[in-house]
């Protein structure tokens, strides 16, 4: 089983011999393969509609790995308690659905669980979140499928530290640990979000509005490519 590039990036960010939940897991291809390269000792893949658990409940079968992964249909973290994960992945969704998630699970709030985290959208919501709440990241990356500035994507690595924080509007964007690394994949992004902001820029000058805060992330995005 061979995973993409942003599965693959997630996949490299779990710890060795973590008890693994998966929520919004689909066909459950991140805990097979984990489990197959016996990276992981066991998983929880967990969806909330039937169609995916079914699937992942077929390639489980499929892989001979019905000891070792449990599939079942839940509402994010609802059911992952009982299973008492030590890393928790939670990938391909909204930065702001992301947030609902952890937000209805007080127990992640323990420096002994590993969050790794993907945000379709909206990932300055979910960095700014994980600051306020004490959570601290601890690696990141952003990857690029294929080239491609449309499949550029961010996955976050996190735990509990209790320390609340504010952070600036780059960091929350593209993340502290990208922009002190600068490769390639995060300058594509910055480049990609000054053309959205560029267009956000024109459509609010067009009709009168306060143009400032785009104004001032446009210009420190560009000062950052200058580096």
């Amino acid at each position: 089983m061979i995973l993409d590039v942003r599965l693959r990036a997630a996949a490299d960010m779990v710890p060795r011999g973590a008890r693994l939940a998966d929520i919004g897991s689909d066909h459950a291809y991140l805990p097979i393969t984990l489990c197959l390269e016996e990276k992981i000792d066991c998983a929880l893949a967990s969806d909330i509609n039937e169609g995916p658990v079914a699937a992942a409940v077929a390639n489980i079968k499929k892989n001979n790995l019905e000891g070792r992964i449990e599939a079942i249909r839940a509402d994010g973290l609802a059911s992952a308690h009982e299973f008492a994960p030590d890393c928790i992945t939670v990938l391909g969704m909204g930065g702001e659905l992301i947030v609902s998630i952890l937000s209805a699970a007080e127990w992640i709030r323990d420096g002994r669980i590993t969050l790794i985290l993907q945000p379709m959208t909206h990932p300055e919501i979910l960095a700014k979140y994980l600051a306020k709440e004490g959570f601290e990241i601890i690696d990141e990356r952003i990857v690029c499928d294929n080239g491609r500035d449309d499949r550029i994507y961010r996955i976050i690595k996190a735990s509990f530290n209790g320390v609340a924080r504010e952070i600036d509007e780059l960091d929350a964007m593209f993340g502290k640990i990208n922009l002190e690394r600068g490769d390639s994949a995060t300058r594509a992004l910055v480049e990609r979000q000054i053309r959205v902001f560029d267009a956000r820029l024109k459509g609010k000058k067009t009709s009168g509005q306060d143009c400032r805060y785009e104004e001032k992330l446009i210009a420190q995005m560009k000062k950052y490519l200058e580096r």
